[in-house]
């Protein structure tokens, strides 16, 4: 006959749950796993918080092809996220890293990660490079200053 210790039937099952609970991986698709690159980057941008206050909408973030926000002064910041996408369009984390072409006109704080603030210091024109991996995605900015504001276009 067995005896029943209600300690060892509860770490016993206790231990039953944890091992459920790991995922069991065939080796194969470890390999696929590790394998997986960046085909494709989407940057999406944050919008003004103003635009949809007292909507109980929370942030909303979009990609367009073409993002125009303006701001007062002779420098606009726009915060921007990057998705890193495989081959068959599955989304990848990534941690890229953000290259301004001319650094005295975009600066992008910090220099490497998802998430980042790109400030424009000017007027005129240059591009921004986001990379993970071997695989890179080129941004055009256009800003402009009139009237006292700064208009900013980022093309990707």
């Amino acid at each position: 006959m067995l005896t029943t210790n209600p300690t060892r039937l509860f770490v016993l099952a206790a231990l039953i749950l944890v091992l459920l609970a790991v995922p069991i991986q065939h080796p194969q698709e470890a390999i696929g796993q590790a394998a997986t690159s960046v085909t494709n980057i989407r940057v999406s941008f944050k919008l003004d918080p103003s635009i949809t206050r007292g909507m109980y909408m929370g942030e909303r973030w979009v990609s367009p092809p073409t993002y125009t926000a303006v701001q007062e002064g002779k420098e606009i910041t726009v915060e921007a996220s990057a998705q890193g996408f495989d081959a068959k369009g599955k989304p990848i984390d990534i941690s890229p890293e953000w290259i301004p072409e001319d650094p005295k006109m975009v600066a992008v704080s910090p220099g490497q990660g998802r998430q980042v603030k790109i400030t424009v210091r000017r007027a005129g024109q240059s591009t921004l490079r986001v990379a993970s991996q071997a695989f890179s995605k080129k941004l055009a900015i256009k800003a402009t200053y009139q009237d006292g504001a700064t208009q900013v276009e980022i093309s990707q």
